[in-house]
């Protein structure tokens, strides 16, 4: 099998994201040429983390001593990178972006060189901490054969798994990991906020209701869904379900829209677990409305 170890890989980008991978492969083994970021603050804080790498003054020397390139920037900026470049036959060109597709990276293809990309489903703000977990986080990938071969051993030594991704859908891909990830934590904050109605503060309300949201998430894991759904919406509370709209039309108005689509978003999966009789969807959908700011 080739030695894909020995490669000589070069990073463009060293935010969060491009740190943690880079830290995580030099753990394992593989080789590091030349790091360039924006600034560089960035470029030599990244290079001085890997075994053998050296902070590179441009775009053009990272892609003039490596095999393989990755380009781990903001998707606004991959393509404009990507057409500045002279690639080389047979280098491995991968961007990391969860929305863009391999056009991007027309130039490199059109040089010669292999192209591909792999976008972890997973949350990263800090470069060390992330280096730590990507243990078992998906990572959609698309790319040729040989990109593809060197990305799939790549997650392998990182114990990831790889789901490859039609160009067709990354955007619905790409959504699906924003919601899941960055609103999430807009869930989390906003419904963190009120306790601050309750006497207490944001920061108790995160303490203990985050543990409940995780605990919710590993039930759909193990139970499945529908079957993990719980709560007034699959036991057709009408009552308590008005005591929520009244609270939250007193108290945290701007709140109030946020919960109706989520409660009518939910009411879908309470039908399939007991159906609607039980649930009284669609009485509860007439009280949501009811209650809809125009």
């Amino acid at each position: 099998m080739q030695d894909f170890k020995s490669l000589k890989i070069g990073v463009i980008g060293a935010g969060s994201l491009g740190g943690a991978i880079s830290i995580a492969l030099d753990s394992l083994g593989y080789t590091f040429s030349k790091i360039y970021s924006r600034t560089t603050q960035s470029t030599n804080n990244l290079s001085s983390k890997l075994t053998g790498a050296s902070s590179a003054n441009n775009y053009q020397e990272v892609a003039r001593n490596s095999d393989v390139i990755f380009i781990i920037t903001p998707d606004k900026n991959i393509k404009e990178i990507a057409d500045s470049v002279d690639w080389t036959n047979n280098q491995i060109i991968i961007h990391c972006s969860g929305v863009s597709d391999l056009d991007v990276l027309s130039k490199a293809k059109e040089n010669g060189a292999f192209v591909g990309s792999m976008h972890p489903l997973y949350p990263f703000s800090d470069m060390e901490l992330g280096s730590k977990n990507l243990k078992n986080v998906t990572f959609g990938i698309d790319g040729d054969l040989q990109t593809k071969k060197y990305i799939k051993k790549l997650l392998s030594d990182l114990q990831s798994q790889p789901i490859e991704i039609n160009s067709d859908f990354r955007s619905l891909y790409h959504l699906s990991g924003v919601m899941a990830g960055n609103l999430l934590l807009g869930l989390a904050s906003a419904i963190s906020d009120i306790w601050s109605e309750i006497g207490l503060d944001r920061k108790s309300g995160a303490k203990s209701l985050i543990p409940m949201m995780i605990n919710s998430c590993e039930n759909i894991l193990k139970l499945g869904i529908p079957q993990s759904m719980a709560g007034p919406y699959v036991r057709g509370d009408i009552d308590t379900i008005k005591m929520h709209l009244n609270a939250l039309k007193d108290s945290n108005s701007e709140i109030l829209p946020l919960y109706i689509e989520l409660a009518k978003v939910s009411l879908k999966y309470g039908d399939e677990k007991v159906g609607e009789e039980q649930t009284q969807s669609t009485e509860i959908l007439k009280i949501l409305d009811s209650y809809t700011v125009e």
